[in-house]
């Protein structure tokens, strides 16, 4: 089984572009490369850097990073 992770920095997302349509266009170009490969699972997780007290970050300076891992074969 091997993986792939695609991450998503909301920061740097363009102005009206969504998380879900940025990883599904990542997840897409990667599936197109591979046609032949069988999706095993998929996993998703998100951070916040630096890790504040709550779970919602408050200051200017958290970045706020999704990852989607995606566990194939080929």
């Amino acid at each position: 089984m091997k993986a792939r992770v695609f991450e998503v920095m909301l920061h740097k997302l363009p102005s009206g572009r969504s998380p879900a349509s940025e990883l599904e266009d990542q997840l897409n170009a990667f599936l197109a490369q591979s046609p032949d490969l069988q999706v095993v699972a998929t996993h998703m997780n998100t951070i916040v850097a630096p890790a504040e007290p709550n779970a919602m970050p408050s200051s200017e300076e958290s970045t706020i990073i999704i990852f989607c891992t995606l566990f194939y074969t080929d």
